[in-house]
């Protein structure tokens, strides 16, 4: 068979902006999607190259497992940068290897588990200051607080509270405020390096080490026996920080979202959640909630918190038979894909059951991952899966919850995929 060249891909809109940015963005690749099929191509004046748009499960494969090693981060990394310094999420080759290998153990399955009691903890305590009174909650300022609580906690060993009662103010703070992710947002961000140098100093001092993340990574050493400097475990807590809030929180809110909207889904939900009432959750009683953990991935099927992956071609390469020249972007988008009607009937419908054992097919990899892929997947997926299965466990056997929805929400391209406009709700049938 000929090799295709990249003048056989359709060409799309006129300018790449169109899918990468913008309120139209995720309407716009969706349906350029639909007109011109599994890849297309966007020529950037702005950056003077061609944005390759791939929607094929094994061409994405190609991308971010078989040839990885051609591909680096792409269109808006540098803007993560400012966040995130050189943390894991945005490094490169040797030395992101280096970090991902040091940084690994603290995710295993087992340092996990011991963490439910906190996430329950946090919960159950959030659960309580609604239950005090009988007012409308802004249910998505209050996901923003207790993820944050639960990522300093585990972070940390610091609790939220705590922390604002003995400081004042809990610097941590701004991260649960609305912010445009702007330039003042983000030197206001890394203004929090300062707070968590004081830590790691303190720990120093005092010669304790904690069960967290951060002794763990401060202990942490690489084949030749080096560990962390300084200013690398302050870029890799940044970007856990980052990581382990945002995403979630936005995950919860559609998942709420989606079950008002389905009241026989709550239903089913919440009769699972009854059955755990009155034992404190851990983390074996998960494997008794399977229908809750169907109800969070079919959300990130539909509402997919990393809705674009950007790569660039670092050399000559071929997707699909087609020639991908050095320095093309490529964009992937889960959105979209999770949306294909080749790999899912009724790709619109929200129906948990797609993801129950003895209804599913077997699925290419790449036909569903919320997290990414490959050697870059999402280091923190299991925790957050973990983290999203005890809240809606714990609020679900507790109380009933109204979302108060007078319009639509839609759907905010930001560098998570957020509600536009905050989530109220009211509490009703609690029970103690």
């Amino acid at each position: 068979m000929d090799l295709l060249t990249d003048k056989n891909i359709p060409f799309g809109p006129k300018e790449a902006s169109e899918v990468e940015e913008g309120p139209q963005a995720l309407s716009n690749i969706l349906n350029l999607f639909h007109q011109y099929g599994d890849i297309y191509k966007i020529y950037s004046e702005r950056r003077n190259n061609y944005t390759y748009v791939i929607s094929d499960p094994e061409m994405v494969k190609h991308v971010l497992i078989t040839n990885n090693r051609n591909y680096e981060k792409g269109v808006g990394i540098d803007r993560v940068k400012i966040l995130l310094g050189n943390g894991i999420m945005v490094s490169e080759g040797d030395y992101w290897k280096r970090q991902r290998r040091m940084i690994q153990p603290a995710f295993h399955k087992r340092v996990i588990a011991k963490l439910t009691d906190d996430i329950a903890q946090a919960n159950e305590t959030m659960l309580s200051n609604w239950l005090t009174g009988n007012k409308e909650i802004n249910l998505t300022a209050e996901l923003s607080s207790v993820t944050l609580r639960i990522v300093l906690q585990a972070l940390f060993s610091v609790d939220f509270q705590q922390l604002e009662k003995r400081e004042g103010v809990n610097p941590f703070a701004l991260l649960t405020e609305v912010h445009e992710r702007n330039l003042v947002f983000a030197m206001k961000f890394r203004a929090l390096a300062k707070t968590i140098q004081e830590i790691i100093n303190l720990r120093r001092k005092e010669r304790r080490v904690e069960e967290d993340f951060l002794s763990m990574i401060m202990e942490a050493k690489n084949d030749e026996g080096q560990g962390m400097s300084d200013r690398e475990i302050i870029d890799e807590m940044m970007t856990l920080i980052v990581a382990g809030h945002e995403t979630t929180a936005s995950a919860l809110t559609w998942a709420w979202y989606l079950l008002h909207k389905h009241p026989e889904v709550y239903a089913r939900a919440k009769q699972e959640a009854l059955q755990v009432r009155n034992v404190h959750l851990r983390f074996h009683h998960l494997e008794q909630l399977p229908y809750i953990r169907q109800v969070i991935e079919e959300t990130m099927r539909l509402y997919p918190p990393g809705w674009l992956l950007t790569r660039r071609a670092m050399q000559d390469d071929v997707i699909g038979g087609y020639h991908v020249p050095p320095k093309t972007d490529i964009f992937i988008s889960p959105y979209v894909i999770h949306r294909h009607p080749r790999y899912w009937e009724q790709p619109d419908l929200f129906n948990p059951e797609r993801f129950d054992a003895s209804y599913r097919r077997e699925r290419h990899r790449f036909e569903y991952f919320p997290f990414s892929g490959g050697p870059r997947q999402c280091i923190g997926d299991f925790f957050a899966l973990v983290e999203m299965q005890l809240h809606l466990a714990l609020i679900l056997r507790t109380t009933d919850m109204e979302i108060l929805v007078d319009e639509p929400i839609s759907m905010e391209a930001q560098i998570n995929l957020r509600p536009d406009k905050p989530l109220f709700a009211r509490l009703i049938n609690p029970r103690n």
